[in-house]
């Protein structure tokens, strides 16, 4: 009797830590699936903040063209300058969340990266350049610099943006192509992209 309720206590412990380890197995996979969530968070930060960055860019050009002085308009440019460091934390951020991206999502991260950079490092050189020689505020070759960085900033925002919107969009024309509904589409037959019924 008592041999049969030690095999019985002992069977249930080892269904229990079967259990267990299955549980702590699934939520470790979770913890997996969520990372490839926060980089996709992380890529949407920068692309809006690219889009800021751009702003911030046309915003300091048009300064040059109200006819007031560069000092009135300090408190904007600290608000620009901690977009900047934003934005050079995101590139960061970005940098380190590869080991736990999705390929496609490296591959997007690879290319946004010195695009961050530049018009982090481009925006900051500005306010820079502009507190140390106030006096050249409102002078046509200070109002070309603006105008070059204000293009230079919208011509990396739509790199940046395009990069990201592009490489969500495979993403998904590739989890479309998989056997299993991984995007969402059920209901409708998963064939191939590209291929005819």
């Amino acid at each position: 009797m008592n041999t049969r309720r030690l095999a019985l206590i002992a069977w249930s412990a080892a269904f229990l830590l079967a259990g267990f380890v299955r549980s702590a197995q699934g939520m470790s996979t979770k913890h997996n699936d969520a990372d490839p969530k926060q980089v996709s968070v992380l890529l949407l930060g920068a692309k809006t903040m690219a889009v800021q960055a751009k702003d911030d860019a046309v915003t300091m050009q048009s300064y040059s063209q109200m006819g007031m002085k560069w000092e009135a308009h300090v408190a904007a440019i600290a608000e620009i300058r901690e977009h900047v460091m934003a934005m050079k934390q995101q590139a960061i951020e970005l940098k380190a969340a590869q080991g736990t991206a999705e390929p496609w999502q490296i591959s997007v991260i690879h290319r946004i990266e010195p695009y961050l950079a530049e018009m982090a490092k481009d925006n900051e050189a500005v306010i820079d350049e502009m507190n140390a020689h106030p006096s050249l505020f409102g002078t046509p070759a200070w109002n070309a610099y603006l105008q070059a960085n204000a293009d230079s900033a919208t011509y990396l925002a739509s790199l940046i943006v395009n990069a990201v919107n592009n490489g969500a969009i495979r993403q998904k024309m590739q989890d479309y192509d998989q056997p299993a509904d991984t995007c969402g589409l059920s209901g409708v037959a998963n064939r191939p992209y590209g291929r005819q019924g």
